[in-house]
């Protein structure tokens, strides 16, 4: 990967040279040391390594927690030993009555090492060869990990000029732009002069994006209907892992490499024989995983109750919290969707999430729970007043024991009784939680109210008590569903891979959906009215290829999308503009703009944000001149910029920058320039979403502070509102073209330039602009809500 500095040098001539030598050619290596980083054989891998390195805050960071995971791997593995072979209970439990009254020491428990490692059992012997051989290939991989991640620093420091203790104050994007630079300098990819960021992020997300489109298309068997149950959902970490060997990376898997798939996957003749190598080779790491479930399962539980049982005995509530289950995480995915902005999207929906579960109650089951609560709670009040007394009751046998499991009670008890200050409105929040996730089936939409809908959204929104059983029992259920599930869809599996997989040049075969082409994956439901060639086999589900297009137009501004792409958003975006004409009739009620941001402000914060929207455009007279607000990359907190001062400028009137803790999980460049929606509706006055937001509230986002971090919201949220509106529009227009076929189509309006005329798929393109009167659009003449609905909305 790295290599000295080299050039050819022309020899110079002198006068005794013979003519034949005068052409002759040095090759010269110069010493500097510096690093070049042309012609990487394997860019996903190195990509992948650049941003995981910029994730997780550096070399020191990244070695120290491997380092330490296997230390706690040991840890569990000798202390459960301990455990089981080293500690003499009868002694400990005083089993033994003659002992009575007199003070049993730790030291008197414990067995003696010479003693306790005699003669071990067959089974402990074998789990620990197993241990052995799993710590074993961890420290290979470490040691590999910190031979590359050595190298990534090297271009950190040398290409990219970051050093380490600068990457908190870096974004993602910040990196980005310096890649592409490096790219243009030092050609890392041969095939191309410049890498763009669809590029790049396909090589970061080739498998994932892979994934999202199988579980998008219902390709992996992960809904299943056990007796009693009925419909469930079982996607856990060991089956997860098992699928992505099968399909990715492991010996047998299609690609050949991580870039390339064989080419036997790409020919149709071939189909029949892959389908029966994939079912065998799925069949035997079925059988595999089924030869070692006692080992795995061993492990699972030890490995729970060393990482659970205190948290769960200090704060028992944590069985009652929820977190996004595994299949949400690949449902809810955009395409070309990075970790970083996957998981500040569901970090934002968790507590509407949270708000609108805990707003179904079961009254019979509200009921019980309050019963068992006071029962268990006045004995455990005896409990604990006794203990108050005299600390001598704790010695009593099994009381300790009944003040935990009482406490554990009452505290799950309360988990299941409602809120009495709780309000009901579930269609708001599933709008709250459809702004910050973008993803929700059809039939959820005004159905919300429903236990239904309940049970389909925990299924994405689940218990984390749901999930340590789940993960418990993969051991069991992993080996069922790929030998008797995943087997039977090999032939599928196969069929996605030749149908939904394209060669790019300069980034190799990667998934078709992740291109995000309307022609080709387009949804005629969402948007694209007749303009997409795709049919119902080809075109992603939810909208998943319009949503996915949005999000990484939104978040890389300076990405050029593909000319069909382009067209839509643009043609989006002159819907968007046609809505403003209709928002003061009061025939406009069912306007999808108004609809979208009467949702958009009903969210915690999003308000203020739209007021500052509006100001970076306007200048009220009577408050001046209002300069439109600019972030800037932090460096260390509370030091001064080192740049030197303008002329003419004091040293008092320079920036001071501020570190910023979450800088890394940035979604998009903090320059945004608003590429979506909503900063698309700006007027030159910023008059639309000053009416939106209202005088007091527009006077607010106007008030200076002292804090130049709070002077408005940053452009990241800027970039987050744009983009949370996007999602909501674009959902308001899908469920206009259900409830009203045909009527909402949008018309694909090109960019500036005309479309190059070989291509075969030709769109219409309108024939009137924005300002003209357009009263006989569908949506133009739908009545318009009273502006006080518009306010802000506490859910």
């Amino acid at each position: 990967m790295a290599a000295l500095q080299t050039e050819y040098r022309r020899l110079e001539t002198v006068e005794d040279d013979p003519p034949e030598d005068q052409d002759v050619m040095l090759h010269v290596v110069h010493d500097s040391g510096r690093a070049r980083w042309n012609h990487i054989e394997n860019l996903d891998e190195f990509f992948t390594r650049v941003y995981h390195y910029h994730q997780k805050h550096g070399y020191l960071c990244m070695m120290l927690a491997q380092l330490l995971e296997l230390v706690q791997f040991l840890f569990i593995i000798f202390f459960s030993l301990f455990l089981l072979q080293c500690v003499d209970y009868s002694v400990l439990f005083q089993d033994d009555k003659t002992t009575t009254g007199t003070k049993v020491t730790i030291p008197d428990a414990i067995i003696p090492l010479e003693q306790c490692a005699k003669n071990p059992s067959s089974v402990i012997v074998i789990c620990l060869i197993i241990a052995g051989i799993f710590w074993l290939h961890r420290l290979l991989r470490v040691l590999y990990n910190a031979f590359h991640f050595w190298e990534i620093r090297a271009f950190y420091t040398r290409a990219l000029k970051i050093p380490s203790k600068d990457l908190v104050n870096l974004t993602w994007h910040d990196v980005l732009k310096k890649v592409q630079q490096v790219q243009r300098e030092q050609r890392m990819c041969i095939h191309k002069a410049e890498l763009t960021e669809l590029d790049i992020y396909h090589r970061i997300l080739r498998f994932k994006n892979y994934m999202v489109a199988m579980v998008n298309k219902s390709l992996l068997p992960l809904h299943h209907h056990p007796p009693f149950l009925g419909d469930t959902v079982f996607l856990t970490n060991s089956l997860k892992y098992n699928i992505e060997m099968i399909l990715f990376w492991g010996p047998w898997a299609p690609f050949r490499n991580y870039w390339h798939l064989k080419d036997e996957y790409k020919r149709s003749s071939k189909r029949e024989e892959l389908a029966r190598q994939l079912s065998k080779h799925i069949l035997w790491i079925g059988l595999a995983n089924l030869i070692l479930c006692p080992f795995i399962f061993l492990w699972q539980i030890l490995y729970s109750f060393f990482s659970y049982a205190e948290l769960i005995k200090r704060d028992p509530s944590t069985l009652g919290a929820r977190k996004w289950s595994q299949y949400g995480r690949l449902y809810l995915r955009h395409f070309n969707e990075l970790d970083h902005e996957f998981q500040a999207r569901l970090n934002r929906g968790y507590k509407p999430a949270k708000k609108y579960l805990d707003a179904f109650t079961s009254n019979v089951l509200a009921i019980i729970c309050q019963n068992i609560a006071f029962f268990a709670g006045s004995i455990l009040a005896v409990l604990i007043i006794l203990t108050v007394i005299d600390e001598d009751v704790l010695t009593v046998e099994h009381v300790l024991t009944t003040v935990t499991l009482l406490g554990v009670a009452v505290t799950i008890c309360r988990t299941f009784i409602p809120d009495e200050n709780l309000i009901w409105c579930p269609e708001t929040l599933i709008q709250s939680i459809l702004a910050q996730i973008h993803y929700i089936p059809d039939s959820w939409k005004g159905q919300a109210h429903t236990y239904k809908v309940r049970d389909e959204f925990s299924q994405l929104f689940q218990y984390k008590a749901v999930y340590f059983l789940e993960e418990l029992l993969s051991p069991i259920v992993t080996p069922y569903i790929l030998i008797f599930k995943l087997r039977s869809r090999a032939v599928d599996i196969v069929d996605f891979y030749r149908n939904f997989s394209v060669d790019v040049i300069g980034v190799g075969d990667v998934c078709s959906f992740a291109q995000m082409d309307i022609r080709t994956h387009g949804n005629p439901k969402w948007m694209t009215g007749g303009n997409s060639e795709a049919n119902q086999y080809n075109q992603a589900e939810d909208g998943k290829t319009e949503l996915s297009l949005m999000h990484f137009t939104v978040t890389n501004p300076k990405w050029t999308p593909p000319q069909s792409s382009k067209c839509f958003i643009s043609a989006l975006k002159t819907q968007a503009q046609r809505d403003i004409k209709t928002c003061n009739r009061l025939e406009a009620e069912n306007n999808a703009l108004m609809t979208s941001m009467r949702s958009i402000t009903s969210l915690e914060g999003q308000n203020s944000i739209l007021g500052s929207l509006a100001v970076q455009h306007s200048n009220p007279p009577s408050l001046g001149t209002i300069p439109t607000p600019h972030f800037q990359p932090p460096a260390p907190l509370a030091t001064p910029v080192s740049s030197p001062t303008p002329e003419g400028a004091t040293s008092s009137s320079r920036p001071t920058q501020l570190v910023m803790g979450g800088i890394t999980s940035s979604e998009g460049p903090l320059e945004s320039d608003g590429s979506g929606l909503l900063s698309s509706l700006q007027s030159p006055d910023g008059a639309f979403l000053t009416s939106m937001q209202g005088p007091g509230l527009m006077q607010q986002s106007l008030i200076p502070t002292a804090n130049p971090m709070v002077t408005g919201p940053s452009p990241a949220n800027v970039t987050t509102a744009d983009m949370n509106f996007s999602a909501l529009y674009m959902h308001q227009l899908h469920d206009r073209s259900i409830v009203l076929p045909g009527s909402s189509s949008l018309e694909m309006q090109p960019p500036q330039h005309p479309m190059n005329q070989s291509t075969p798929w030709q769109m219409e393109l309108p024939t009137d602009s924005i300002d003209s009167d357009d009263d006989d659009h569908p949506l133009q003449n739908m009545p318009l809500a009273p502006l006080g609905q518009l306010i802000n909305t506490d859910v």
